[in-house]
């Protein structure tokens, strides 16, 4: 398991990266990617060091992102990399509620992600390494 990149919740995808551009010294490595089955749209940016920060914007009123940003959450996930993401949601299942089941998430190009609350009261994403085979 290695860490990926963090995520940020905005309202605006647009002015987020623009944010990061000129705080942080970001740039964009990703095109915005538009997601439905999650229903947000997201973007990645990299600092020079090839650190990931995921934003992600909701596509609709009932996205999950929407509900995160009602609440005044902005910093919405921690994502790692793992081999086998069933095989990780197994070990965790005693220790964690799973929010999600292993879903195809298009930012990744079709690589699984599922999402975590963990008992400390934050969100994990788990990001699968490579794309499944079928």
């Amino acid at each position: 398991m290695k860490l990926h990149h963090i995520g940020i919740a905005s309202n605006n995808i647009q002015e987020a990266i623009k944010r990061h551009k000129t705080l942080f010294g970001l740039r964009q490595v990703t095109s915005i990617v538009e997601d439905p089955i999650h229903k947000v749209s997201a973007v990645l940016l990299s600092d020079p060091r090839g650190v990931f920060v995921e934003i992600i914007a909701p596509l609709t009123d009932d996205s999950p992102i929407s509900n995160i940003l009602k609440r005044g959450i902005s910093l919405y996930h921690v994502c790692y990399l793992v081999e086998d993401l069933d095989e990780t949601l197994k070990k965790i299942r005693r220790k964690a509620v799973i929010i999600s089941k292993p879903a195809p998430a298009k930012l990744y190009g079709g690589r699984r992600i599922a999402f975590v609350y963990t008992p400390d009261n934050y969100v994990v994403e788990f990001l699968e390494e490579k794309i499944r085979e079928a």
